[in-house]
């Protein structure tokens, strides 16, 4: 049974039909919540997934609650239930994605079911819109395929740059980013296969500072004004011209919901704020205050000094809330302000972190960005696969920027490299420092990549989980095959005798045995073609 009660004490049952139920949903007027409970069998039912879960060396697992918020501007309504075997036991999804909704799975000891509870903040936008659940004997993976599908997006082109290597200043300098550090950089960064470039926090303020213990407690205290800063910038629109004559692609960060404490912008409009200071800055209440002239703002900012777009960060700064719903005026504000750099520039470049990087936004962003990961390839690796597990190939899928300490070893520095190639990579090194090895190692991969961004962008995914992490990722299209693999007892379960050709990246910590003679030496495979080593890669036709 399917249960749907409205705040306007309407109810409505439904019988689940067969292992596959999708019930249609007219919202009632005069309602300003919806509550739909029903549950799923615990029967062979071995892990939860969530658009907010972030893969890494923990399991999934059968937590006594799980909950999910969601809503435009962050995650997605659906929660998958699976067995040991990848197998779909039980997925709950809306086809929602504007409202901010709450599904909570809790666990029913007595009955022997996680008993579903969706409360869905309604609205006078709200349309029908479909509730589904999946309860096929498919791989769980296939159910979210199929739940992506049935949202019918319209078709997005982007941009040809959205798949180019990007260089960010962000881990390399933070907020000591200036003119002269990136004319030093941008060559190097080309010359290593970089071509678009990402100029992060840092740019419109005067002080010089790197993120730690003593700084990052008025971090953004000067956000929210949006002005170039002289003293880092003297000749700001002509430094541009001169990135861009050199082969880049130029963008800057913007943050459009931090307002700190010292800007104009918050201190020019009081009580536009959510009173729950950090870092140095209020949260912009998006259901009062006027966005406007911010907007404004931003887009002249990219249309006035000749940018190729922005990187839009904290969209999601203020969370889903079932009470006080804010999903669908940050949609607004985002449609505005994309609406905006497109209509200004079509080609507009437009970068969204992870948790807003979900279905719905594929019409807003251009690119979308794994989550922070510092010094973490195999976190970068997990935060990109559930990048691909959230959209599919529907949209670009980029690495958090590789970071890694000076000093690290030749295998942990290609281990980065390698994790990034799930989808576009991305890197934020000080190049100046990097020795000769680690730029011979970043160009191979790029160069690895550059050689297979078709089907890399463009291929069908599929990954292979165990117990405890991600085993191995494979990409492939009617013609090659590309497979990262992190547990090297899974190599054999990757490939096929099918006549194509597999490009093979070892990310585990133990060497794999290649059982093929036509095995082709690459950068750090045996010269007798026999094995890939630790953080070696191979090709096998």
């Amino acid at each position: 049974m399917i249960k749907l009660t409205y705040s306007n004490n309407v109810v409505r049952e439904f019988n689940k039909t067969g292992d596959y139920t999708r019930i249609t949903v007219e919202p009632e007027k005069g309602a300003d919540k919806l509550v739909i409970e029903t549950n799923i069998s615990l029967v062979d039912l071995h892990e939860l997934w969530l658009s907010s879960l972030v893969a890494g060396p923990e399991k999934r697992n059968l937590p006594w609650v799980m909950e999910l918020d969601s809503g435009a501007q962050k995650n997605f309504p659906y929660i998958a239930a699976f067995n040991s075997a990848g197998i779909n036991r039980g997925s709950f999804s809306t086809t929602d994605l504007q409202d901010d909704t709450r599904i909570r799975f809790e666990m029913n000891q007595e009955k022997g079911t996680y008993d579903i509870t969706c409360t869905i903040a309604l609205s006078e936008e709200t349309e029908k819109f479909d509730i589904i659940l999946d309860c096929r004997n498919i791989n769980w993976q296939d159910a979210l395929a199929d739940w992506r599908k049935s949202l019918d997006l319209p078709a997005v082109s982007y941009p040809a740059a959205t798949a180019d290597p990007v260089y960010c200043t962000w881990y390399a300098v933070h907020g000591a980013v200036t003119q002269e550090f990136i004319e030093k950089t941008c060559p190097v960064a080309k010359e290593l296969g970089f071509t678009t470039l990402i100029v992060d926090d840092g740019w419109c303020y005067d002080d010089m500072k790197r993120v730690s213990p003593s700084t990052i407690g008025s971090w953004y205290e000067m956000i929210g004004d949006w002005n170039v800063s002289d003293k880092k910038f003297p000749d700001f629109k002509a430094h541009v011209k001169r990135m861009q004559a050199l082969g880049m692609k130029y963008m800057v960060w913007t943050a459009p919901h931090l307002w700190g404490f010292k800007s104009d912008l918050y201190n020019n409009n009081p009580g536009m704020t959510i009173d729950n200071p950090i870092e140095g800055y209020d949260k912009m209440d998006i259901n009062k205050a006027d966005f406007a002239p911010l907007v404004k703002k931003l887009c002249a900012l990219a249309a006035d000094n000749g940018l190729d777009g922005l990187k839009i960060d904290f969209l999601d700064i203020v969370p889903p809330n079932i009470d006080y719903p804010n999903g669908r005026a940050t949609e607004k504000l985002i449609a505005e302000l994309t609406g905006g750099l497109k209509a200004d520039n079509p080609d507009a470049l437009i970068e969204f972190r992870q948790s807003y990087s979900t279905p719905v936004m594929l019409k807003y962003g251009t690119q979308f960005r794994a989550g922070d990961v510092p010094f973490n390839w195999l976190f970068n690796f997990g935060r990109m696969v559930e990048l691909r597990l959230s959209l599919g190939n529907l949209g670009p899928v980029h690495a958090d920027p590789a970071y890694w300490p000076f000093g690290e070893t030749s295998e942990n520095v290609a281990r980065h490299m390698m994790a990034m190639l799930v989808g576009v990579p991305m890197l934020s090194m000080d190049l100046a420092r990097l020795t000769d090895t680690e730029k011979r190692i970043i160009r191979y991969y790029i160069d690895i990549y550059n050689s297979h961004r078709d089907l890399i962008n463009h291929g069908e995914w599929r990954f292979i989980f165990g117990f405890s992490d991600i085993e191995a990722g494979i990409v492939e299209n009617d013609k090659e095959r590309l497979v990262i693999i992190c547990d090297a007892g899974k190599f054999a379960d990757c490939l096929k005798d099918d006549g194509k050709t597999t490009t093979i990246l070892n990310l585990s910590d133990r060497a794999i045995k290649v059982k093929c003679e036509n095995a082709v030496n690459a950068e750090c495979i045996a010269t007798d073609g026999s094995e890939i080593p630790v953080a070696g890669s191979a090709v096998i036709r």
